[in-house]
């Protein structure tokens, strides 16, 4: 008979921090008592992303990938977490029915994809502020190089950026070639310095803009793609009554104008058929 493995349980006093933005991750947890706040610090405002109620898993991810969190949470009050170990999580995995495996991947796999969209669309403005902030640092005296650590803490009080951020928005820029990360060891005190090589001052913010506005527009693209329209016979149907009901209240003003939107492309080949004249 196997032995079923017993989780470990944490207790946290009230606005004790469980993890921070930007620390490693292997955890998940699942609310035992108590209630957790998921929030984030952005331009100096505290952001609550999501509350976690006693039953509630959080922190999934930490069992997904190894990914650095893309949020802090903390105990709303005084709070019991049982606690998912990564390595533990996926060895009792290898336990299951072969099926249960195979879907519960097929999930983990999902959620990897969302995840580094939901980090893309968030670093993206990060990406492009901190291509201006090297454009500012920059100096030819001194070969176009700027000190790894003078980027970060700059990043952070101009910014409000994290680590994790910067290192997001260095990557994407080494990509596109703008930048060139040097990793120099001291021998003597064995300390290893890194320095940021801007490789094309003259098209460094030209280049980053108009990355920018191209993942801008797919990030929006995205969005609109999931928004579900409705149209007048779909609301009197949802309602249950006639489209003239659903047009005199829209002429009395009782549903408001700017909730009705028109579907561009079909709009556009209707008044190809129309004159001017046919809306006097």
């Amino acid at each position: 008979m196997t032995k079923e493995r017993t989780y470990a349980v944490e207790s946290f006093a009230q606005d004790q921090i469980i993890f921070k933005e930007g620390d490693e991750s292997k955890y998940a947890y699942l609310v035992q008592s108590g209630s957790v706040e998921i929030f984030r610090i952005e331009n100096n405002n505290h952001i609550i992303v999501n509350r976690i109620k006693e039953g509630e898993l959080f922190g999934e991810m930490g069992i997904v990938s190894s990914a650095p969190r893309v949020a802090s949470a903390k105990a709303s009050e005084k709070t019991r977490l049982i606690k998912f170990d990564q390595n533990d999580v996926l060895e009792d995995l290898k336990k299951s029915p072969k099926i249960i495996n195979a879907l519960t991947h097929l999930l983990i796999k999902r959620f990897e994809i969302l995840d580094n969209e939901l980090r893309e669309q968030h670093g993206t403005d990060i990406f492009l502020k901190l291509s201006y902030l090297l454009e500012l640092l920059d100096t030819p005296q001194n070969d176009h190089y700027v000190p790894y650590k003078i980027l970060i803490d700059r990043a952070k009080q101009l910014l409000n950026a994290t680590k994790v951020e910067v290192d997001n928005a260095i990557v994407n820029l080494s990509k596109l070639r703008l930048i060139h990360v040097e990793t120099d060891t001291d021998e003597h005190n064995r300390q290893v310095k890194k320095s940021i090589q801007i490789l094309n001052p003259d098209t460094l913010t030209t280049v980053a803009g108009t990355y920018y506005e191209t993942m801008t527009k797919k990030n929006r693209e995205r969005e609109i793609g999931e928004i579900a329209f409705l149209d007048v016979t779909d609301l009197a149907n949802k309602i249950g009554v006639s489209e003239e009901r659903i047009l005199n209240r829209m002429r009395s003003g009782e549903i408001p104008s700017d909730l009705i939107y028109f579907h561009k492309a079909s709009l556009e080949k209707w008044l190809s058929q129309k004159t001017r004249e046919s809306f006097d």
